[in-house]
């Protein structure tokens, strides 16, 4: 096992190929002791990001050059350089945001399966030849890259997001300009050190830590942003829509879920709980793609309650670094006081609290309970509100009609679920369903890479992510009409 050097002491700028520090610096500490320091950090200025940029767009023309299959060697050697590095990238997760290290580990190894297997795709067909009505002519097209990519990433998974973004934006010769979330810092610095061992040429990747919000003018202004890929919160996405909107820059943002979960009477309950507790649960429920409503049809309400009860009970809540532990601390008091936010919410509505709540392990850290409510309006912000914590609300429904109909009642469009061994049930949720991602007798999370990746309505645009689609977005497509002399 290797472990990755990370960058000298305070520089987490990596430009044109070199660590690099800013005047300003940010210090981190530990989401399950925040007593506990974990690194000081650099928090660039528009001046970095301008250098950043000038670095990339520098790199790009030579690297857009470059056969594909020496653009796929180096993905293959990026992979090879995470796998490398999946212990200490996963000892970063677990102390910037509290991830269990069992699902840091798996984070980090599919992360390398990500670069492994764009450095495939690449090699994929890139364009089409088409029919001419003159006889002379043919007609095809050219997938070419759209430029410099501007990848902005998300605290929650800090190594397989930047991961998908990354990958497939230098796989089809494009170069990157990364701001990662501010809390996961550490494990930015990691991750650009792996990558960095893979040997990409200078300002090929390029990643500026500190503020998003700070950074965003800098990020967002001047004429050298190809496309900006982004993964965060609804009103950021849009706002970067809006900046970029003069220039026609490509934008592909991800912004959440508040994902429904069925359980029809005809469905095996055991398993039904079973998945709802992982969906809902682990990841202390800091997941896109996390399950935070649960309809069951009303005859078999008070079996799946019982099982959901005993197994969220049976969750260890504790040290992130332990094996044994099911659920680590929130990432930061930011999402400890969102949590008990709608705790108190829940408590004014009059909601039952069916498990969980303020009974949690008294700790130093931002740990809460796992928590199942019931006795919840439809109208309540906690069906509606991405609350991004180990929270979710099981209400009871007549049957197949009513759950569509009220899985459906949501501005976001990301991921559903049906369980049912009811063919006639499965076909009418996978018409119906108004989420970009449809599961039957699957958890709501849980993605593979070679397919799309993305929601409906507040929670994306038409733009996917992942698998043939990341070719869509990472390049633009040239039409040539070639007539023979």
């Amino acid at each position: 096992m290797t472990t990755v050097a990370p960058a000298p002491a305070g520089e987490s700028l990596f430009i044109d190929g070199r660590w690099r520090s800013a005047a300003a610096a940010f210090r981190a500490t530990d989401p399950a002791d925040p007593r506990r320091e974990t690194g000081a950090y650099s928090a660039a200025t528009a001046a970095d990001v301008a250098d950043a940029y000038a670095a990339a767009a520098k790199a790009q023309p030579e690297w857009a050059a470059t056969p594909a299959p020496e653009r796929a060697e180096f993905l293959r050697q990026a992979a090879a350089a995470v796998e490398a590095a999946a212990e200490d990238l996963a000892l970063a997760m677990t102390a910037d945001m509290g991830k269990t290290i069992r699902d840091a580990r798996a984070e980090a190894l599919r992360a390398a399966s990500i670069f492994r297997y764009f450095a495939g795709e690449v090699l994929q067909s890139a364009g089409e030849v088409y029919p001419s009505a003159d006889p002379a002519t043919t007609l095809l097209t050219l997938s070419e890259p759209v430029g410099v990519v501007l990848a902005i990433t998300p605290w929650n998974f800090p190594v397989a997001v930047p991961a998908w973004k990354i990958a497939p934006a230098l796989g089809f010769g494009n170069a990157v300009v990364w701001n990662p979330a501010e809390a996961s810092t550490g494990t930015a610095v990691r991750l650009t050190a792996a990558l960095a061992d893979a040997g990409p040429p200078a300002g090929l990747l390029n990643v500026v830590t500190g503020s998003g919000a700070a950074l965003s003018p800098a990020l967002t202004g001047g004429p050298r942003r190809g496309a900006v890929a982004f993964t965060g919160a609804g009103r950021v996405g849009t706002s970067l829509r809006e900046a970029v909107a003069d220039r026609n820059v490509k934008v592909q943002p991800e912004m959440g879920g508040k994902n429904p979960l069925v359980v029809l009477a005809d469905a095996d309950l055991a398993d039904a709980a079973e998945r709802i507790v992982s969906a809902s649960m682990f990841s202390t429920g800091q997941r896109c793609t996390a399950t935070s409503r649960v309809y069951v049809e009303a005859a078999v309400e008070g079996e799946l309650r019982k099982l959901l009860i005993e197994r969220i009970r049976a969750l260890v809540v504790g040290d992130p670094r332990d094996e044994a532990t099911d659920v680590g601390p929130l990432a930061s008091r930011a999402q400890y006081e969102k949590f008990h936010h709608y705790l108190q919410l829940a408590e004014a509505e009059g909601a039952e609290i069916i498990a969980g709540g303020r009974t949690g392990t008294e700790r130093s850290g931002y740990f809460v309970s796992p928590t199942l409510l019931a006795g919840v309006a439809d109208d309540s912000p906690l069906m509606h509100e991405e609350i991004s914590g180990p929270l979710a609300v099981l209400q009871p429904v007549a049957g197949t009609e009513e759950a569509l109909e009220k899985a459906n009642d949501t501005a976001f469009g990301l991921a559903a679920s049906v369980f049912t061994s009811n063919l006639g049930n499965t076909m009418a949720f996978l018409r119906r369903s108004r989420a970009e991602m449809v599961h039957v007798n699957r958890e709501t999370t849980g993605v593979e890479p070679h397919v799309p990746f993305g929601g409906l309505k507040a929670s994306s645009n038409t733009d996917r992510e992942q698998g043939k689609a990341a070719r869509a977005f990472f390049t633009n497509v040239k039409t040539a009409y070639i007539r023979s002399a």
